[in-house]
């Protein structure tokens, strides 16, 4: 369903451009695929399709913002000082935008295939945040419940191998122009779900040599960052 709404999006895309084209070439309308600032495209309709099939997030929104931004200003709207001077508020906003929308309901497919919503995960109360800073955690016998992990022009490592998880947990990790590397137990399966903006998600945890074992779930958003699973 997700590849069908994304392959409408791109299919309408087309045809829109080819209409331009067409008309443009017959003196109907002025039509150039190179306008200025026609490279915010690769930002803004990504997001858009995500914001399609997933629903709004702080990954798909901040992206978007980010987007019409950089748009306003290569048009000469806004003034590239201006939004020098707005980076810090608007920092803030992004951050505050994903840690509201990191809960949003979403489904996510368990070790069955089948769909379940985040809300039946555990989350616990852990924040972990690395903002302009480097942070490290380790759970060292430690039972683990679930976390909220942010890195937004920093870093954050979590090392979970001697963790203690005694369910079905979930992290949800936002990485804006910062970097999240979670080390994983060897008694968990992974299972993720990512909104990639300009960034993405790097699975390399290896398959669990314990039965029976829990599903670590990662709800991962990355805006010009990334999330390293080991």
């Amino acid at each position: 369903m997700k590849n069908k709404i994304s392959n409408v999006v791109w299919g309408l895309l087309l045809i829109l451009i080819g209409i331009g084209y067409a008309g443009g070439n017959l003196g109907i309308w002025d039509f150039n695929i190179f306008f200025r600032g026609w490279w915010t495209l690769f930002i803004l309709v990504p997001c858009i399709i995500n914001l399609i099939q997933y629903g709004p997030n702080g990954g798909n929104i901040a992206g978007i913002c980010v987007g019409v931004v950089l748009l306003l200003g290569a048009q000469g709207i806004l003034a590239f000082s201006m939004i020098r001077k707005l980076l810090v508020p608007a920092i803030l906003i992004l951050i505050g935008l994903s840690i509201l929308l990191s809960n949003t309901k979403r489904k996510i497919t368990d070790q069955q295939g089948n769909q379940i919503p985040f809300e039946k995960t555990g989350t616990g109360g852990s924040d972990v945040s690395g903002v302009f800073d480097g942070r490290k955690v380790q759970y060292d016998g430690q039972l683990f419940e679930g976390a909220t992990v942010s890195a937004v022009f920093g870093g954050v490592n979590m090392d979970l191998r001697s963790a203690v998880i005694e369910r079905d947990v979930r992290i949800d990790a936002t990485a804006i122009f910062g970097g999240v590397e979670i080390y994983v137990p060897s008694n968990v399966v992974v299972r993720v779900m990512s909104t990639p903006v300009l960034g993405g998600v790097s699975n390399r945890a290896l398959a669990p040599t314990e039965v029976p074992c829990h599903t670590l779930y990662i709800n991962a958003t990355c805006v010009f960052g990334g999330v390293d699973i080991k």
